[in-house]
């Protein structure tokens, strides 16, 4: 084997081991099994419907939290409307479910919210960090957080009722 095939080798191992490690961490969020441990990060925000009436993480100090982002023109996030209102009317007594509006004109979320009949709290993120701090990249994504503040799972994608139904039973 001459040198410059051993470089074109060795470059194309070293290239072929980067995209199976690409694809191996891609495929590890898309199962939406992000499990971490971590604490959650304070943060205040305006509720969508009433700008000058915040809350804040600390106001549910205790409880367990489940904040999903989202955006008025996202598909995934009309397809999971529906499975939110039902996680929100079948688990409300026991969880606290916060959707937080980010990347969106609040007109448009505001309209979304009417559309979907959303009945869970919803805040506006229109300059605040929150996404970045919670390490958002896309939405939707949903967050939950244990009764001791923190991170537990983090889902990149639309979740559904029997995802969160199982992390929940184990968190009571």
């Amino acid at each position: 084997m001459t040198k410059i095939s051993f470089k074109i080798f060795l470059l194309l191992s070293v290239f072929i081991v980067f995209i199976i490690f690409l694809i191996s961490t891609l495929q590890t969020n898309k199962t939406n099994n992000s499990k971490l441990i971590r604490k959650a990060i304070y943060f205040k925000l305006p509720r969508i419907d009433d700008l000058k009436d915040s809350l804040s993480l600390d106001d549910f100090k205790g409880k367990i939290i489940i904040l999903n982002f989202w955006a008025s023109w996202c598909e995934p996030c009309k397809e999971e409307a529906n499975e939110l209102n039902k996680i929100y009317s079948n688990l409300k007594d026991s969880i606290i479910l916060i959707g937080i509006n980010i990347w969106d004109r609040r007109e448009s979320a505001l309209e979304f919210i009417k559309t979907y009949n959303l009945k869970f709290l919803n805040l506006y993120s229109k300059d605040n960090p929150i996404s970045v701090d919670y390490g958002i990249t896309g939405v939707p994504e949903t967050i939950i957080i244990d009764k001791e503040g923190n991170i537990i799972y983090h889902f990149k994608g639309p979740i559904n009722e029997k995802i969160i139904n199982e992390i929940i039973s184990k968190l009571k």
